[in-house]
């Protein structure tokens, strides 16, 4: 059984209190001040408690807001058994500077876990969650979007397990959020993910990726903060029926899977990105998805961007320029056997 006691050196608050408990973890960091994570707990009795983090990159709003938003609103009459742990930011630094990496060490948190001790300030921080908080969650929510650099659909990402009980379990859990979008993908940077370590230590894990482009607006907002609630209820921390927010003016949610290298269309040259197709646009095989200009070579043909295989994009970088390499798209490709028009989203169970 993991400690309580530990936890409670590390944040200031009881985990075995029923009540809501705010507080601040402190990293700290040679020759610059302690880095403050703010914490909060609301539990309402002996139970299950889910972790939900945002602001691990510092571009990315939808996370901190809707977990600033429910760390000041939720209370432990509004739940039913257990309780609920709120990080709405656990890179501040990057935040404050609007960057995706730390502009303490240059290190992006999410590549770092599980951390040192004695590290650097990103693995400080990643250590602390790891070794102080994850021990004692079932789950955890790690809120993210798109960043300056892609816009996503609101969605929920898992991975796909071998063991069946596990995917069972993942996939109910994901399909709880009731995102836009619900995708099982593979993904190609997974060291030092807090996923990949919360996975290791057994947890149920997802990732939401909730916008993009650097910027928030409200349905992705009311998205992330519906999707945390509907957690909540589906571990049965929480009483009430699943809800569904609204995106682009409608309550759709389907299941959809980008499981190979072929979903994933990478950039063949550096220049400015000028995009042929829309976020959630259904393209073809081959389609022309946009074309990269050259900036030393004007005359040159662009290099077109293509589509190898049917779908929508999932994925679709926003910024102008795009450095070879870097993602230009992902095509998902909808399991249509799993898709869901949710006509009565207040009603619509788990």
């Amino acid at each position: 059984m993991a400690d309580a006691s530990a936890f409670k050196r590390l944040t200031g608050i009881d985990l075995d209190r029923p009540g809501k408990q705010s507080s601040s973890i402190t990293i700290p960091v040679r020759g610059r001040p302690p880095i403050q994570l703010p914490i909060t707990l609301v539990r309402r009795s002996p139970g299950p408690l889910v972790l939900f983090t945002g602001g691990s990159h510092g571009d990315e709003f939808e996370g901190p807001t809707a977990l600033f938003n429910l760390a000041r609103e939720l209370t432990p009459s509004d739940l039913k058994q257990g309780g609920v742990i709120l990080m709405p930011v656990i890179n501040p630094p990057a935040i404050a500077a609007g960057t995706r990496n730390s502009p303490i060490d240059g290190k992006n948190l999410n590549r770092v876990f599980p951390g040192k001790a004695k590290g650097t300030a990103c693995e400080r921080i990643a250590h602390a969650i790891v070794s102080g908080i994850l021990p004692h969650v079932v789950a955890l929510i790690d809120l993210h979007a798109g960043g300056q650099a892609e816009m996503i659909v609101p969605s929920m990402m898992v991975h796909k397990f071998k063991d069946p009980g596990r995917m069972q379990a993942t996939l109910a859990m994901m399909r709880a959020f009731r995102a836009p979008v619900g995708i099982v993908i593979k993904e190609f940077e997974t060291p030092g993910m807090i996923g990949t370590t919360a996975e290791r230590m057994g947890l149920l894990f997802g990732v939401c990726e909730l916008g993009g482009a650097g910027m928030m607006t409200p349905e992705t907002v009311a998205v992330a903060e519906t999707g945390v609630r509907n957690i909540l209820k589906h571990f049965e921390i929480m009483p009430g029926d699943l809800e569904v927010a609204t995106w682009c003016g409608s309550r759709h949610v389907r299941v959809a899977e980008a499981l190979s290298g072929n979903h994933y269309v990478f950039a063949n040259a550096a220049g400015i990105f000028e995009p042929f197709i829309h976020l959630n646009q259904r393209v073809a095989a081959g389609e022309a998805l946009g074309q990269i200009h050259y900036l030393s070579s004007p005359r040159r043909a662009p290099a077109v961007q293509r589509a190898k295989l049917s779908g929508f994009a999932y994925v679709l970088h926003s910024f102008g320029l795009i450095e070879r390499r870097k993602v230009v798209a992902i095509v998902a490709k909808e399991r249509r056997r799993s898709t869901a028009s949710v006509s009565n989203p207040s009603s619509s169970k788990g």
